[in-house]
């Protein structure tokens, strides 16, 4: 049997449920609402990267270098050897800086010279940088690097239509963030071929040597590196997903192979020979 206090503490509890379950669906989860995986946020739209491997740029396009120079990217193909490109902005506190420093410690790990073997430029694509940032941020780094004068590195800036077609004519897509005073974009270095072709893009954090090595000799067509480095080209292929060189298993099996018949070959020669000097006893 109910009590005579039952109807009063079910009508408070009723009423307490009633005050409060509209409340708890603020901290509910609702599936309706949840984020297709797809979804990309509103501050990242417009931002990346579309390859184009074997496309061109613009060589024609012209900025100024960081003595205040009027220049074009062609200038630094004119030697006949490949170019290592960035697209930065000099300002930039987080995502450039981490980015320039780890292409530095790549760049210093390899027994080349910038500047003998490639060139190496960044460009800024914020049209509002000039010539003195672009020097103070050269001078940063060419001491950091420690190697030579300084002759193969240019930083540079430039006008907003040259900056869009250079930006397009890579893939480069960026946008400028009002809320934090920052540019969003992606971090990639692009090698190009003394002709002016997009060769190879190298994506992300940290940028391995080898990767860095074998992109120029493959952007150089041999004219740089030596034996080895033809040899390592050869067995190894690179690999978008990985953003490396990896072993390629096609050309691996064809040394096999060669190996193979060579031993064979010489097998087979000292049987024959062998056999026809018994043959003449």
């Amino acid at each position: 049997m109910f009590s005579s206090n039952s109807p009063q503490r079910f009508f408070k509890i009723a009423a307490v449920l009633v005050l409060f379950l509209p409340l708890l669906s603020i901290f509910s989860y609702d599936t309706e609402r949840e984020l297709p995986s797809h979804a990309v946020p509103a501050e990242l739209e417009g931002v990346g990267l579309e390859e184009k491997l074997g496309s061109y740029i613009d060589t024609n396009l012209s900025f100024v270098d960081e003595q205040g120079k009027q220049v074009r990217i062609g200038d630094y193909l004119k030697d006949g050897k490949p170019l290592l490109l960035t697209l930065v902005y000099y300002r930039c506190p987080t995502l450039c800086s981490l980015y320039l420093n780890e292409l530095s410690t790549a760049l210093k790990e390899l027994n080349w010279e910038v500047g003998k073997e490639f060139n190496y430029v960044a460009v800024s694509f914020d049209p509002k940088e000039k010539p003195d940032l672009a020097k103070a941020k050269k001078e940063v780094y060419v001491k950091d690097y420690g190697r030579g004068n300084g002759s193969g590195w240019s930083f540079l800036t430039g006008n907003d239509p040259e900056i869009k077609a250079l930006s397009s004519s890579l893939g480069f897509s960026y946008k400028w963030n009002p809320y934090n005073d920052q540019w969003v974009h992606v971090s990639v270095a692009y090698v190009i071929t003394p002709d002016g072709q997009i060769s190879r893009y190298l994506k992300g954090i940290p940028l391995e040597e080898r990767t860095l090595r074998l992109s120029l000799v493959e952007a150089g067509s041999g004219k740089i590196g030596d034996l080895t480095d033809r040899v390592a080209l050869f067995c190894f292929q690179f690999d978008p997903s990985k953003n490396r060189y990896t072993l390629y298993a096609f050309n691996i099996m064809r040394i096999g192979g060669f190996l193979t018949v060579l031993v064979l070959a010489a097998f087979l020669f000292r049987f024959w020979k062998k056999q026809n000097s018994s043959s003449t006893v």
